[in-house]
């Protein structure tokens, strides 16, 4: 069973619109079987497309193809998958229905279809198959140009054309042939009555055998390629026969042309294809004379022309209703500008708050980047440096040495401990080792004995290791530290130095002794 599709219009069935209207409808699909596609989309195209044959001069066999296209309506939506994607999916067997809907542009040209050309309009349903030709559905719809025949006062003035002519018998000139012509106005709507009065005063010696009256339609078509050329069809849309008028007498008819469902004047000529409106009268004399003709222009319009009181009432209730439906429109279109306004300023609002968040992320890395600078900073500033001394500042390093504390005292040994010493886990030194390249090393003076003392009150317990301190932040803390039994003064462990030792004649040192 292959794709079955059905394209609808919302509360129009005969697909007739305005320009400036908005159309929608709903595409019903049914598919039996899984179907492997690109995608669905809905398309609302309109055209205006010219083309003949031109026959070659001198020889008929040198021809040429006119031809010219222009495009007023193309809006496409995807309904499943999309145009960007070229990967295939599949589409499960059911039944799916899928709507659109479009605002028609006010610059419309009416639908038509003439000879050498046509102004179409249509809805495509185009199902994209891999390796295969698209399934194509369509379905054409009328867009009608408005021409309002009360919004110029123009349409409202009285219709009319005199002519007169004069034969020749037997080379002499007889008397005159006067025709006149009128309507109550000079524009019309489709549905309407065209009223006329047709006069004729025949004062000639020859009789008039037929009176004609003719509306006709007549459309241009404008070629550009290969150049520019013009093409023109006429057609009949109404015609009144009357009969004959005798010589030196007169006569007047009464009668009216229905007018059909035809398009209305083209009063902006934006389109290749161009259709007027004309009214003609003929006026067949007997023997050899040539015919009297009268041509004058007509306007077709869309609304016509209201006159009285019902009839300004009826005007105004259509004008209201008119009113209330573009209020309508205008409404649900201002209600999607809304929304569209909305996601637009939600959208905004998301954009703002990545970009706040990625700023304060940025922030939150420089300034981590910038702590990190100043501490690698500090870093390079006291490297090497251990309390009391100074360690190698070579970046290259290959060799590290654990450092145990070792119980040195400069006191003679037989003097007793009154504090058992423990074991102290010292921090890992880092050495350079270049035999080619050998540390410089910077001299420095062993630290005072009253540096010392506060050394050791400050590390008495022996679990504790020796950092990167400052003797101000030692000596403030001083006065925090409490020590139940007296401990005896060490000192800190220097690479490649001597042990300082404590400086001779010291009384402090003495009274501890003892």
């Amino acid at each position: 069973m292959p794709i079955e599709c059905l394209i609808s219009f919302d509360n129009n069935p005969q697909g007739v619109y305005y320009a400036g209207q908005e159309l929608s409808g709903v595409v019903d699909l049914s598919v039996d079987a899984t179907k492997r596609i690109k995608g669905i989309h809905v398309t609302v195209s309109g055209y205006a497309k010219i083309r003949w044959i031109k026959k070659g001069y001198p020889r008929d066999s040198e021809r040429a193809m006119c031809r010219a296209y222009r495009s007023y309506l193309s809006s496409r939506s995807y309904v499943l998958g999309s145009c960007a994607n070229n990967s295939s999916i599949d589409w499960p067997a059911g039944e799916y229905s899928y709507t659109f809907h479009v605002i028609l542009p006010d610059n419309l040209p009416t639908s038509f279809d003439g000879k050498y050309g046509q102004i179409h309009y249509e809805i495509i349903t185009t199902i994209e198959r891999p390796a295969r030709y698209p399934k194509v559905f369509k379905l054409p719809f009328t867009v009608i140009q408005p021409l309002d025949l009360n919004a110029d006062a123009i349409y409202r003035v009285p219709l009319e054309i005199l002519d007169r002519k004069r034969f020749w018998s037997f080379c002499c000139p007889t008397g005159p042939l006067t025709v006149k012509f009128s309507t109550p106005y000079c524009g019309y709507a489709p549905g309407q009555k065209i009223h006329f009065v047709l006069y004729i005063n025949n004062e000639s010696s020859i009789d008039i055998t037929e009176c004609e009256v003719k509306l006709k339609q007549e459309v241009s078509y404008e070629s550009h390629d290969p150049q520019h050329e013009y093409r023109y069809d006429k057609h009949l849309i109404a015609r009144k026969q009357f009969g004959n008028v005798l010589r030196w007498s007169r006569k007047v008819y009464r009668g009216y042309l229905d007018l059909p469902s035809i398009p209305p004047t083209s009063v902006k000529p934006t389109c290749p294809i161009s259709v007027n409106y004309s009214i003609k009268i003929i006026v067949n004399p007997t023997e050899f004379h040539w015919k009297l003709k009268l041509k004058i222009p007509l306007t077709i319009g869309s609304i016509p022309i209201m006159d009285g009181p019902e009839a300004l009432l009826r005007f105004n209730r259509q004008q209201q209703q008119h009113q209330v439906v573009s209020q309508n429109l205008q409404m649900s279109t201002q209600q999607r500008h809304h929304q569209r306004d909305r996601d637009r300023d939600r959208d905004r609002n998301l954009d703002r708050d990545r970009e706040r968040d990625r700023d304060r992320d940025r922030t939150s890395a420089s300034n981590q980047q910038r702590r990190l600078s100043s501490i690698t900073n500090n870093n390079n500033n006291n490297r090497g440096r251990f309390v009391g001394g100074l360690l190698p500042t070579n970046s290259n390093i290959n060799m590290i040495v654990n450092a145990s504390p070792t119980p040195t005292s400069s006191t003679p040994s037989s003097t007793p401990t009154t504090a058992a010493l423990r074991p102290m886990a010292m921090p890992a030194i880092l050495v350079t080792s270049d035999s080619d390249n050998p540390p410089d090393y910077i001299p420095m003076m062993p630290p005072s004995y009253e540096d010392a003392m506060a050394l050791s009150e400050k590390f008495s317990d022996d679990t504790e290791f020796l950092t990167n301190v400052s003797m101000s932040s030692i000596m403030s803390a001083q006065a925090d530290v409490t020590t139940s039994e007296p401990f005896k003064p060490r000192y800190p462990v220097y690479y490649d130095y001597e042990t300082p030792t404590i400086p001779p004649g010291s009384d402090d040192s003495n009274e501890s002794d003892t």
